[in-house]
């Protein structure tokens, strides 16, 4: 029998063919399958602040190996090839920016040298939650299923309608060529990648280098804080800070998120988290997510450098608002330095802006409503206390509204010092000079001029200089036009004005003597004396200034004496004495001579005047002719008396001699020997 022949059967390698074809499209499909789930039916408007502390998933879907761990998000295991992400199952405008503050632990208990790293995105809110590609990708972007052969393009998918990511890098093939975009592999490095979709795009848009790295100490967190600001319409930026050593650190301020590459901004976005391993494994771990609007709140003082212990002492404290969200309210704190007493202060708003509290005393602690570009002022007001000495600190302390997050703290505090002079201050010395008119003369009922001067000799300028002078009682103030009242006998002059040194100011008022007053002036005294209140010790007083007084009827005497009558031998008597003068007047009219006899005898005497004192206390009459109040006079007058008579008899002998020898009778010419000088 002859063996029949059959061709050989292929259908076993065809059929293991078929499996591999199946097994390979489940793999993809496995891999593809979260890129491909559908879009979270509770799409709302994201409300602020949202707080995720993971002790479950609320808020957000997981996908691709992403789990919650110990209160933690869990993105990846330590398991090669694993990507995990979450999102938030609502969605925020594109337009409103926001701050995103988040802890990372990123580590490995093996001796792994550990890959890849973990990034925050943002996604298109209208497209389905999903996660990108496992490896170089974490998570985000796509990837090509094989690593050999260079630059190959993506066949495995990235986040659906992803729009931007920044990653903590720690293997560094984040930057590596990724639809031909990356400048190759940059470990640790926080890096940037624009928006995507599917298995296109997902651009490189910068990298540098992470301040410390970015591992962590086992699963103890690093904090990241990532800033969303819009600018123009469809623009958007992105600031990043991370944790070095317990300090914030700024490593990407601005980068755009448009331009060219860039899918335009969506209406809304949704915010979320990814991470993925490779051939080499961390954990990758996300904690204590709070996404606020941004706000851009500043504080800051002004105080003089120095005050003066006992003195007023005014700062003042600004607060405004820099960011693009109004901040309402918006607490301001302000401790003032212990040694200011009797503090107060006063809330001044510009418009549109608000303080809740207009004034207070103590230490400032309001509420502002800020607006974008609002503004307050707080003014500060009190008295050094005497002892105050050293520096002077004011802390002031700004916080935005509960629902927004500050991008720049550092000027959310400030402290500024002053120091205490504790030297007395300069003062002003003020001195008086004072004048009266008329001085001398005055007669009761008289008015008076006064005229007061102030004058500063400093060193420091006086302030608001016046004069205050007390008035005799004998006085009375009538009126001044230079701003000078009297309270009772008081008088108080005010100026209004500020004497630099050297400078001075006079104050004239008038005042009248008492028509009853008696007295010679001598108790009419009184004293002026500058004011100012930057003179502390009071003004130097002027001299006494004294007035002389004459009373009504001084120099009032009686006339002269009788006179006397002559007789035949011609020898009549003088005239009576001059009537006494009245106190303090001058004496009265002599009186007049003698009467002639038949003979023609000589007069008598004249009579004394008055001696200008009361009647019986007029001295002695010493022979005087008339009283002159001086002894000498007298005697003077006496002569002058004797050397009448004897002209007189002279006169009359003369005559004698003259009418005898006319007549014959020899006896004249024999009996005159001499010059008459005495009679018969």
């Amino acid at each position: 029998m002859t063996a029949t022949q059959h061709p050989a059967d292929h259908r076993p390698s065809v059929r293991r063919r078929l499996a591999a074809t199946a097994s390979v499209l489940t793999a993809l499909g496995v891999l593809a399958a979260p890129a491909l789930a559908p879009a979270s039916s509770t799409a709302d408007t994201l409300t602020f602040p949202y707080i995720a502390e993971f002790f479950d998933a609320d808020g957000g879907t997981l996908s691709g190996d992403a789990t919650i761990h110990d209160k933690r998000l869990r993105l990846t295991d330590q398991v090669k090839d694993q990507a995990g992400a979450w999102s938030t199952d609502d969605t925020f405008p594109s337009d409103l920016g926001l701050q995103i503050d988040f802890d990372y632990a990123m580590y490995t208990t093996t001796p792994d040298e550990g890959a890849d790293g973990l990034l925050m995105f943002l996604a298109d809110g209208s497209a389905p939650q999903g996660v990108g590609a496992y490896g170089a990708a974490l998570g985000y972007a796509c990837r090509a299923s094989t690593t050999t052969g260079g630059d190959v393009p993506c066949d495995l998918p990235g986040v659906p309608g992803g729009f931007a990511a920044v990653a903590i890098d720690h293997y560094g093939n984040f930057s590596k060529s990724i639809n031909q975009s990356g400048p190759g592999a940059r470990p640790d490095s926080v890096v940037v990648r624009g928006s995507g979709d599917g298995v296109t795009g997902y651009r490189y848009v910068t990298g540098v280098p992470a301040p410390g790295g970015t591992v962590t100490d086992g699963p103890r967190t690093r904090k990241v804080r990532v800033t969303l600001l819009p600018g123009d319409a469809g623009e958007l930026f992105m600031s990043v800070r991370t944790e070095t050593a317990g300090v914030m650190k700024t490593v990407l301020d601005r980068v755009p998120l448009h331009g060219d590459g860039q899918t335009p901004l969506p209406a809304t976005l949704r915010l979320g988290f990814a991470a993925a391993t490779g051939s080499h494994v961390d954990v990758h771990e996300i904690d204590d997510v709070r996404v606020s609007q941004p706000a851009d709140l500043g504080v800051s003082q002004d105080m003089p450098s120095s005050g003066r212990a006992g003195e007023p002492f005014t700062y003042t404290i600004a607060a405004r608002n820099h960011g693009a969200n109004d901040s309402d309210p918006s607490r301001l704190e302000v401790t003032v330095p212990p040694s200011l007493t009797d503090v107060t202060w006063t809330c001044t708003a510009v418009p549109g802006s608000t303080c809740a509290t207009s004034e207070g005393t103590g230490d400032v602690d309001t509420e502002l409503g800020l607006p974008r570009d609002g503004s307050a002022t707080i003014e500060v007001t009190g008295h050094l206390s005497a002892d105050a000495s050293g520096t002077l600190e004011s802390t002031a302390t700004i916080a935005p509204a509960a629902n927004l997050a500050d991008v720049d703290e550092a000027d959310n505090v400030s402290v500024v010092t002053s120091t205490v002079d504790s030297t007395p201050p300069p003062t002003a010395q003020v001195e008086t000079d004072k004048s009266v008119s008329p001085s001398t003369g005055v007669r009761p009922g008289d008015e008076l001029e006064y005229v007061v001067t102030a004058g500063n000799r400093g060193p420091a300028p006086a302030e608001d200089v016046g004069a205050v002078d007390e008035l005799p009682a004998a006085l009375r103030f009538v009126g001044s036009e230079d701003d000078c009242t009297a309270e009772g006998q008081v008088v108080t002059c005010r100026s209004g004005r500020s004497l630099d040194v050297g400078e001075h100011v006079a104050f004239r008022f008038r005042a009248v003597l008492d028509e009853g007053y008696t007295g010679d002036g001598s108790d009419v005294v009184n004293v002026a004396t500058a004011t100012s209140p930057t003179d502390p010790d009071g003004g130097d007083p002027s001299t006494e200034v004294v007035i002389g007084v004459t009373r009504p009827g001084d120099g009032g005497g009686d006339g002269g004496g009788d006179s006397g009558d002559g007789d035949d031998d011609g020898g009549g008597d003088g005239g009576g004495d001059g009537g006494s003068g009245d106190d303090g007047g001058s004496g009265g009219a002599e009186g007049s001579g003698g009467g002639s006899g038949d003979d023609g005898g000589s007069g008598g005497a004249e009579g004394s005047g008055g001696d200008g004192h009361p009647a019986g206390t007029r001295p002695g009459r010493s022979g005087a002719l008339a009283w002159t109040g001086s002894d000498g006079l007298g005697l003077l007058g006496g002569l002058g008396a004797v050397a009448v008579a004897l002209g007189g008899t002279a006169w009359w002998l003369q005559r004698r001699r003259t009418r005898r020898t006319s007549s014959g009778d020899p006896a004249v010419t024999e009996r005159w020997t001499g010059p008459a000088g005495g009679g018969s």
